[in-house]
């Protein structure tokens, strides 16, 4: 059984808790930290979980946040470093969802992963998401496929979006 960095945490929160002989139950609340949203992400690294589902919303991150993409889908400098909190921005202001899964990812935020799901509406399987990130011949499979979903937008689900807010 895998658990999750939360699931850990909460974990040794409660052994901590009741290993210091304070009563347990409500008497000793204990407050959960507060996330910061600090750090600097490089744009390559947003940009390897873009798929183009979500109706250009990645598109209008970037020109919101003064990037240049020539080509009118990727940033033109790939090495360039964004703070944090722009690319929240970009996820909760426009719903990119290349923004939502770098954050899921560098903070392990418990929410669905967009690329998996774009996946598995695209290729019709489910689990590619780790795969796809490291594998050219996955990511061409996709691009064969993807011409069929050109035009759809999938939304983001409120659950990402709580998990950000």
């Amino acid at each position: 059984m895998r658990l999750s960095r939360r699931q850990l945490f909460t974990a040794a929160g409660v052994t901590a808790l009741a290993s210091s002989g304070l009563p347990f139950g409500g008497a000793a609340a204990v407050a959960a930290p507060a996330r910061t949203w600090s750090g600097e992400i490089q744009v390559g690294d947003w940009e390897q979980y873009y798929l183009g589902l979500d109706g250009g919303a990645h598109q209008k991150a970037l020109s919101a946040l003064g990037i240049a993409h020539r080509d009118g889908v990727r940033a033109d400098e790939p090495y360039l470093m964004v703070p944090v909190e722009s690319v929240r921005r970009a996820a909760l202001e426009f719903g990119d969802h290349a923004a939502a899964d770098v954050l899921r990812d560098r903070f392990g935020l418990d929410s669905p992963s967009m690329l998996g799901r774009g996946l598995k509406l695209v290729l019709g399987k489910d689990g590619l998401e780790r795969r796809y990130l490291d594998d050219p011949a996955l990511q061409l499979r996709y691009i064969g496929y993807r011409r069929r979903f050109g035009r759809y937008a999938m939304p983001m689900p409120d659950e990402v979006r709580r998990a950000l807010a």
